[in-house]
């Protein structure tokens, strides 16, 4: 039975006034960068607060709202393994354990992005249905499934200039047209976006306006998402936007800690890409090795605590969605309808297929140099053997792909053309 809308108000607002005195409402600040919500009017938010990390310039405590919708298997007692220097020894040897239901707490690579929980995987951007990721369809291609569209004669190609839908108006920014709508945008967008519109309130209800099951299910209906983008980020027909780091010491507009980019000594010398780590042979430049083939954080002790942008915007979907939705949408992730049969098979998972590696064994291995695509034979990482069937040139991967531009590789099957 459906609660009224006045009903549901209610029972929202006595929950929130039941929260923790140590969690207090998101969106007292603004980002001197970010253009705002237009509606500036303070108001109680009737649903709960979002948990702060006072410690990170009052941003959300996003490890505790990742934690509720991707619980984790015990981290080991001395913290996640970790190498002493990029491409060193291994330090703190001991891996955690799988545990049925629960996610990696120490993640390195991108490598097993799409894999099931028990082979350290994290869902895709396709798998938690972020709706700006427009990935290249599974052809057999260099970054199939990548946002880079690859129209390739080569598997040597650079996979980093190969283009993404949208991204002509520059650096940094996105444009928008009557095909797509908004073009690609990293997922801190619509993070920074939602997190500073259901902080501040605003007048709606949100439970009614942002969500709609029958066609979204427990996600933020994409109408929504536009709006709340565009009002924030958006200039004529492009979405302009910052990097989500520290600029002059202070948060960004879109502001996001735990992709740990650039950390000090390990980036000193100019080999980190993003948030990827690179060894100093791959990041020369030589090889037109792609940077996301580097391992994440994997020196210090950071080690292991990358987290997507796209999982903690999944885990702030579901975590509202919990809250408008409960009969319908679970505090997990793999409970909701998005993680309906995740990684029940490789044939149709929306990994990408991954380069060689120096040691195919480690999740926190760097790509071979000299540079070769695809990995094959058994591995750790997702190759061309594992994701595709015998003989396709194509698989049969759930989600929504752009074909205008991506094209399959140079003989269809062939995985050793040059």
């Amino acid at each position: 039975m459906h609660l009224s809308q006045a009903a549901t108000t209610l029972l929202l607002c006595s929950i929130a006034q039941t929260k923790a005195d140590g969690l207090r409402q998101l969106g007292s600040k603004s980002s001197k960068s970010s253009k705002g919500s237009k509606n500036s009017k303070s108001q109680v938010c009737p649903l709960e607060r979002i948990p702060i990390n006072n410690a990170d310039f009052g941003e959300p405590d996003w490890e505790t709202i990742i934690e509720i919708a991707f619980p984790t298997w015990a981290t080991p007692e001395n913290g996640c393994p970790r190498l002493n220097v990029i491409g060193g020894e291994l330090v703190h040897r001991n891996f955690p354990m799988f545990e049925e239901g629960k996610w990696n707490p120490c993640y390195y690579t991108k490598g097993f992005a799409g894999l099931n929980p028990e082979r350290e995987g994290y869902p895709t951007p396709l798998d938690t249905h972020y709706p700006y990721e427009f990935a290249a369809p599974f052809l057999g291609q260099p970054g199939d499934g990548s946002v880079h569209h690859c129209n390739a004669s080569t598997n040597t190609i650079n996979i980093a200039e190969c283009p993404k839908l949208g991204n002509t108006c520059g650096k940094d920014c996105a444009t928008i047209t009557d095909d797509y709508g908004i073009g690609h945008i990293p997922p801190f967008v619509p993070l920074a976006a939602i997190k500073n519109a259901y902080g501040k309130c605003g007048t709606s209800d949100i439970c009614a306006d942002w969500f709609h099951y029958p066609t979204s299910g427990c996600n933020i209906k994409k109408s929504v998402l536009d709006e709340l983008v565009y009002d924030q980020f958006g200039e004529d027909n492009t979405i302009k936007y910052e990097p989500p780091i520290l600029i002059e010491g202070e948060p960004s507009s879109t502001y996001y800690r735990l992709e740990y980019g650039g950390e000090e000594p390990a980036c000193t010398d100019g080999v980190c890409r993003g948030p990827h780590y690179c060894s100093k042979d791959v990041a020369s430049g030589e090889d037109n090795i792609w940077g996301d083939f580097c391992p994440y954080v994997h020196t210090g002790e950071n080690s292991g605590k990358y987290r997507h942008p796209h999982i903690a915007l999944a885990s702030l979907e579901q975590w509202i969605a919990n809250q408008c939705m409960p009969d319908k949408c679970a505090s997990e992730w793999l409970d909701s309808p998005n993680g309906a049969n995740y990684g029940a098979d490789a044939l149709n998972a929306t990994s990408i297929t991954w380069a060689v590696m120096d040691n195919s064994n480690g999740p926190m291995s760097q790509p071979k140099v000299p540079y070769e695509w695809p990995i094959s034979g058994i591995s750790l990482f997702p190759g061309i053997d594992t994701l595709y069937p015998e003989g396709s040139c194509a698989r049969p991967a759930p989600g929504v792909y752009v074909t205008q531009f991506a094209a399959q590789g140079p003989e269809c099957g062939d995985s050793t053309a040059d």
